[in-house]
């Protein structure tokens, strides 16, 4: 019976450690969950957010199996469409990308390191293609 016991507190406790768990939270105590934690192998790999309280998620950011950031997503005029993404690489951003007419479409690329702006590329006219290059790092 013990070595039952024993075997079945295993599978459990290794079973937590292996699947995704999903928690969520309401913040501002108004009866709707607003914040949602997601944990894979003991460590929080995505927090998503409802900043307004109006039920939609408009912030998300993601992180790799060491805890780096990795992503967000931003909905910055909160009309349910992320529009305003960040990546990163060993918790420094790389690159940011913004729909700036909100269209649901990237036109504003920015390439980093860190704090400093390599090169950024707009299309300014919003046909899909990249009419301004500024290369910093060509300077």
């Amino acid at each position: 019976m013990r070595v039952l016991i024993f075997v079945l507190l295993l599978f459990f406790t290794v079973s937590l450690c292996i699947f995704a768990q999903e928690m969520a939270e309401d913040t501002n105590s108004d009866g709707n969950s607003d914040r949602w934690i997601t944990i894979n192998a003991g460590k929080v790999s995505e927090i998503a957010l409802d900043r307004d309280y109006n039920g939609d998620i408009d912030y998300i950011v993601k992180y790799n199996d060491i805890s780096e950031k990795i992503e967000e997503q931003l909905d910055f005029n909160y009309d349910g469409e992320m529009d305003d993404y960040y990546y990163y690489a060993r918790d420094k951003m790389k690159r940011r990308e913004i729909d700036t007419n909100y269209d649901g479409k990237i036109d504003v690329w920015v390439y980093l390191d860190g704090i400093y702006i390599e090169k950024y590329e707009k299309d300014t006219d919003f046909d899909g293609r990249v009419d301004i290059v500024k290369d910093y790092s060509k300077e």
